[in-house]
């Protein structure tokens, strides 16, 4: 086991993370408005985040540091401050969404609370200080082979759950999306595999101990991590094709599970309830684990006498415990207009590898790696400009 986790250790953590409640929920509504046509921008997604991820793996072995902290030193301290005020926006709103999701699609699996609401709260809480606990307490070998479990099981089910389905009737399947699909079609290309936590495959590298001479593990690692990462959302679609969902995040897969328990059959729908759990408390486990490593290169350009342990440990409880805050507002999850932010993360990030590459002395990027991340710009824009 330990030996094949070192292969693809990292990427299974980035399947892990980047497939959360948002992302199966996005993918599942695309297919229910847009049907197959979901399909191409989850396939351009994930090979694109692919690319990105093998330019992020380049720099660091190249230069001994993260992207991040590269590009915040050299594009100076007011973008530092700006993501910054993103970071910690971000991590507690997604904080909050993961803890909510993880929390209802719990009750979903062990309804033993006779107000939904309140069992939400206290599984999110729970589970919330669990995932805490098994980052600071069990170290990243825990971290990796729960993650790894959660992987095989939320494949599993998802995929159990798509041979279940009968879909000799399907939608029309086109692979250029029409004006009016376009924001689906962005929210879903963005939503693939991930958006700010693609930042940290590099952290995960760290951890795993790997240099330049393993840069084609590492190209065999990314390849399997977004190849069940597409695998699981092209799932995602033909569910949504076959069944009409409504709702949001978990409230949409504990809806879509209700479904599935009348058109395929109670161990059907069971079966997914524990696969989108799975799903869903990995994402917040990876985001618990790896966040805070983004704060520590955040503060780096402001605090040059960090104390790297500390700041990671506060901002660790920080993110486990102030979102809980959130749990009592009754946020509703926003994952399109979530996905849709990350549709505008993956071009800044891109805009960043090619700067990078130009203006470091120990980096730099192939033509081939150069005209990939120009294509990745132009073919954004031009998406953005069908949707304006």
């Amino acid at each position: 086991m330990n030996k094949y986790l070192k292969i693809i250790g990292p990427g299974l953590l980035v399947a892990a993370t980047g497939v959360g409640a948002g992302d199966l929920a996005t993918s599942a509504l695309a297919g229910s408005h847009i049907g197959l046509t979901a399909i191409s921008a989850i396939v351009i997604g994930g090979i694109i985040k692919y690319f990105l991820n093998e330019g992020i793996a380049r720099w660091q072995f190249h230069t001994s540091t993260t992207l991040l902290d590269g590009a915040l030193l050299s594009f100076g301290k007011a973008i530092t401050w700006m993501f910054l005020i993103y970071l910690i926006i971000w991590s507690y709103t997604v904080a909050v969404a993961l803890i909510s999701a993880s929390g209802a699609s719990f009750y979903a699996i062990l309804p033993i609370f006779e107000n939904p609401r309140v069992g939400k709260i206290i599984y999110g809480i729970a589970l919330s200080l669990l995932g805490y606990g098994l980052v600071k307490v069990g170290g990243f070998k825990v971290f990796e082979h729960v993650m790894s479990a959660a992987v095989v099981l939320m494949v599993l089910a998802v995929f159990y759950s798509v041979f279940q389905l009968d879909f000799s009737e399907s939608k029309e399947y086109s692979v250029v999306p029409s004006s009016e699909d376009i924001s689906w079609y962005l929210a879903v290309l963005g939503g693939v595999g991930g958006t700010v936590t693609v930042l940290c495959y590099g952290y995960w590298v760290i951890e795993s101990q790997r240099d330049l001479s393993k840069m084609t593990q590492t190209r065999i690692d990314l390849g399997i991590s977004y190849f069940i990462t597409v695998l699981l959302g092209v799932s995602m679609v033909l569910i949504g094709t076959r069944i009409q969902v409504s709702g949001g995040g978990s409230g949409l897969l504990i809806n879509l599970s209700n479904q599935l328990d009348q058109e395929a059959g109670l161990v059907t729908g069971w079966v997914f309830r524990i696969g989108a759990f799975a799903a869903i408390f990995s994402s917040l486990l990876g985001v618990w684990q790896s966040v805070p490593y983004l704060f520590i290169d955040v503060m780096k350009p402001i605090r040059k006498d960090l104390n790297e342990l500390l700041f990671y440990q506060r901002y660790l409880l920080a993110i486990a415990v102030i979102p809980l805050t959130g749990l009592y507002f009754g946020f509703t999850s926003m994952q399109k207009a979530y996905a849709l932010s990350g549709a505008l993360f993956t071009p800044m990030l891109t805009l960043a590898l090619l700067i990078l590459g130009f203006t470091s002395k120990s980096f730099k990027n192939s033509w081939l790696s150069v005209v990939f991340l120009v294509l990745i710009l132009f073919f954004f824009v031009g998406l953005l400009v069908m949707a304006s």
